[in-house]
C-alpha cells in the first residue's frame, strides 16, 4: 500500500520534547520505536560512557550493491529542557572527545555515528563531526529535533508521536494518509496504525466518530498487565451500512512459560464488542475477527505495529 500524501490535516501541530524525561531516556526509546517502525533493525548493548544506552541501528544497503548492511551507533541527546525548558544546542561536551566517538564506533564494529537530538547541534559540534568523517573515515549523521519531528510526522511515525508525546500529539487528532487507491487509507489515532478501506466512497472523514465509538468499547476490556488488543484494519460496506473489523491481541510471553494464554477467547470478546448485530450509534452493523499472538516484548526488534503483523489482512484493505 504505497501511501501519496495527507488527507485529512485538521491543524499544524508542533511536537512538545519536553514530554519526554529530562533524564533522556525516553527519548532513547523514542528513537528506537521510530526506527523499528521505519523497519530498520535495531539492539540494545548496554550503556555507554555518558550513561545513555548504546543503540545500533542496522540499514539494509542497496539490492543492486549486495545490499550490504552498515551498522550505526546511535547518541542521542536530550537538551530540551535546558534553561527553563526553551532547550539549548547539543555542543562537544555532551558528546565527548573526538577520540571518544571513534572509539565507541569502533566498539561496537559499526560503520558510523548517528547523533539523534532534540534541539539542534551547536555549529562548533557540526563542524567537530564533519572533521571525524572527512579525518578518520567514520560516518558522520545528525537527526535534530526538526528532522524528528518530520519523521514522526508520518504514516508510521505518527502512532509513536501519540506514544511518547501525548499532549501535543492529541492537539492533531487524527492523521488519515491517502493510498494511491481512492478508497483506501491509513489511519492514525491513539498510537494505532490502521489500515482503513471502504467499499465504494473515496471520503472516510464522516467515518471516523463511528471508529472512535468502536476504539472506546476495545479500551474499555479489562486486560491483564502486558495484554493488548490492537486494530489493524476495518473495512466499511458503505452499500449496506457494516464494519469488519481485525485485531490482533498480543499477550506476553518470556520464552519459557508454556501456560500463557489470552485472557478471553475470540468468541468471548465478538459478543463484548457487539459482534453480528448493531450495537452503536450510528446503526451500523459489526462484525470483529481476532488473531491471536504470543510475543516477546523483551526482545531488542519487538515492534507491537511490526509490518508482518499486517501480512494477513484481506487484499482489499
Amino acid at each position: 500500500m504505497n501511501l501519496t500524501g495527507i488527507w485529512q490535516w485538521e491543524t499544524q501541530v508542533v511536537l512538545d520534547f519536553t514530554e519526554l524525561s529530562p533524564n533522556g531516556e525516553d527519548l532513547e526509546q523514542l528513537v528506537r520505536e521510530l526506527c523499528l517502525a521505519l523497519d530498520y533493525r535495531v539492539q540494545w548493548f548496554g550503556r555507554g560512557a555518558d550513561g545513555g544506552r548504546d543503540l545500533i541501528l542496522e540499514e539494509q544497503g542497496d539490492a543492486l550493491l549486495g545490499k550490504k548492511t552498515r551498522r550505526w551507533l546511535v547518541s542521542c541527546k536530550h537538551t530540551a529542557h535546558a534553561s527553563q525548558g526553551t532547550g539549548r544546542s547539543v555542543n562537544g561536551e555532551d558528546v565527548g572527545s573526538d577520540g571518544g566517538v571513534v572509539d565507541a564506533v569502533s566498539q561496537h564494529n559499526a560503520h558510523g555515528y548517528l547523533l539523534v537530538c532534540s534541539t539542534q547541534p551547536s555549529s562548533s559540534l557540526m563542524g567537530r563531526l564533519e572533521a571525524i568523517e572527512r579525518n578518520r573515515g567514520v560516518l558522520v549523521h545528525v537527526w535534530d529535533g526538526v528532522e524528528l519531528e518530520r519523521m514522526l510526522n508520518s504514516p508510521r511515525g505518527w502512532a509513536v508521536a501519540q506514544r511518547f508525546l501525548p499532549k501535543s500529539a492529541a492537539a492533531a487528532g487524527w492523521r488519515v494518509f491517502a493510498t494511491e487507491s481512492p478508497n483506501r487509507f491509513v489511519g492514525v489515532t491513539r498510537g494505532y496504525f490502521i489500515r482503513m478501506a471502504n467499499r465504494h466512497g473515496s471520503q472516510l472523514g464522516y467515518q471516523l466518530q463511528s471508529v472512535d465509538e468502536r476504539l472506546d468499547s476495545v479500551a474499555r476490556i479489562t486486560l491483564p498487565t502486558g495484554h493488548e488488543i490492537r486494530p489493524r484494519g476495518v473495512f466499511c460496506d458503505d452499500k449496506i451500512g457494516s464494519f469488519t473489523w481485525y485485531f490482533d491481541y498480543l499477550y506476553p510471553s518470556s520464552g519459557l512459560e508454556s501456560n500463557v494464554s489470552p485472557a478471553y477467547t475470540e468468541e468471548e470478546l465478538q459478543e463484548i464488542l457487539g459482534h453480528d448485530r448493531v450495537t452503536y450509534s450510528d446503526g451500523q452493523f459489526d462484525w470483529f475477527k481476532f488473531s491471536m499472538r504470543k510475543v516477546f516484548p523483551g526482545s531488542d526488534t519487538y515492534d507491537a505495529d511490526h509490518y508482518r503483523y499486517y501480512e494477513e489482512l484481506p487484499k482489499y484493505i
